[in-house]
């Protein structure tokens, strides 16, 4: 009875831990949907911690980031320019769903986007 116990226990503490080790539901490839003319085309955020935000007028890295979950559905982006690598710019991605998210800068909408395949 002792080791059935023991058991559960471990089992359950190893799938606590490889819960939390999941991606955060904003890790992915981003491609904005509205508005239509916004200036960050693309949101791309790897799942080691960095992120880019890609400018729709030349589809180059306008923002490198480091990123952070803020909740379960959202996170922050600390970002800086390429021409300004010392200050630093907050932005936050809020994951409507799985499908969609929002990326907000300054208290205001940047764009809305929708998860794209991974390439």
């Amino acid at each position: 009875m002792r080791v059935k116990i023991r058991t559960t226990l471990v089992a359950a503490l190893v799938g606590l831990g490889l819960v939390g080790c999941s991606a955060h539901p904003g890790s992915g490839n981003w491609g904005l949907v509205e508005p239509t003319n916004g200036a960050v085309s693309k949101v791309i955020v790897h799942f080691d911690g960095r992120a880019e935000l890609i400018n729709a007028a030349n589809g180059e890295a306008s923002h490198h980031c480091f990123w952070g979950g803020k909740s379960g559905t959202e996170m922050r982006l600390d970002c800086t320019t390429p021409q300004d690598t010392e200050t630093r710019l907050r932005f936050y991605l809020a994951v409507d769903n799985q499908d969609q998210a929002i990326l907000i800068y300054d208290g205001r909408q940047v764009g809305r986007y929708k998860r794209l395949p991974q390439e």
